[in-house]
């Protein structure tokens, strides 16, 4: 399992927090990954327990267009936004 960071992981999440991203998909099950539905359609979506909000941002594990990719949602003043930061390659 690889993760292709895209450019925008580099501006919102420090290397050691990838680190912890990377350390913590491993122990997904792929069976669990087969499960997810397309994240855009279904809100279908796995949530890893670090980074926490304190830490600056969510990770979320989705589907979409056929591929696994990674979402960071970070938070704002009152709201939150979701960027895709990375996909998953097997």
């Amino acid at each position: 399992m690889k993760v292709i960071w895209y450019g925008r992981a580099n501006i919102l999440l420090k290397e050691r927090i990838k680190g912890i991203i990377v350390r913590q998909l491993r122990k997904i099950p792929t069976n669990r990954l087969a499960r997810l539905r397309e994240y855009e359609e279904t809100g279908d979506a796995i949530q890893l327990d670090r980074p926490r909000p304190e830490e600056g941002a969510i990770i979320k594990v989705v589907k979409h267009e056929d591929k696994f990719m990674l979402i960071a949602e970070v938070y704002g003043e009152g709201y939150s936004e979701e960027y895709y930061v990375g996909e998953i390659v097997y």
